[in-house]
């Protein structure tokens, strides 16, 4: 990597301490990201796909037509970016597992810390996991969903959104994917994935 100044410049020692750790941190980052980045470009635009990339700006303009829904509007203004990747085929179905390639990479271990698991349920062969990412205002700047197994797919979502966004967002936003979505209860956040009751003693 090259850095676009000397490190000489900078004076304060505090200030170069963070600066080097930052600099330690960033290539752990970047390939956390990469990927869901690889995986995108992988098995984007290829047959038995469906892939969706849509831009802040358009879900922008989008908002526009909401002026009847201020909710609506509200909650399309705040998403900055939809990735989506889903199979459409049953004979890929069962050859791939997007988990499976991501965990190979050792994707969730990187983004450990910096990303909060929100929901995870495994059933019979299928895995589905739900990331957040808070900002300093502890809303939502990235919304994580892997799934693998019997069905895949892989959700990206960007924005300044709260869980109840979240919740709507599958139900507002008709695409293919996003209706995984509604398995996030509206206004709830489980700490902890809950523990199976215990069967009662005669």
């Amino acid at each position: 990597m090259r850095i676009p100044f000397d490190l000489k410049t900078l004076k304060n020692t505090q200030m170069k301490k963070l600066f080097i750790i930052l600099l330690m941190l960033l290539p752990f980052q970047m390939m956390a990201q990469d990927a869901v980045d690889k995986l995108f470009d992988k098995y984007s635009g290829k047959d038995g796909f469906t892939t969706v990339n849509i831009s802040g700006k358009l879900l922008g303009m989008a908002s526009q037509f909401e002026q009847d829904d201020k909710e609506a509007q509200n909650m399309l203004s705040s998403l900055t970016g939809i990735r989506i990747l889903s199979v459409d085929d049953e004979g890929l179905n069962k050859s791939l597992n997007f988990y499976d390639e991501l965990n190979k990479d050792h994707f969730f271990d990187k983004i450990k810390g910096e990303y909060e698991l929100l929901m995870d349920v495994k059933e019979k062969g299928q895995v589905v996991k739900f990331y957040i990412k808070e900002n300093k205002e502890k809303r939502i700047s990235h919304l994580l969903m892997v799934v693998g197994g019997d069905d895949n797919a892989l959700i990206s979502i960007t924005g300044n959104l709260d869980m109840n966004e979240i919740a709507k967002i599958g139900q507002g936003v008709h695409i293919g994917g996003l209706e995984h979505l509604n398995d996030i209860e509206k206004g709830e956040k489980p700490d902890k994935p809950a523990k199976p009751e215990k069967p009662a003693k005669n």
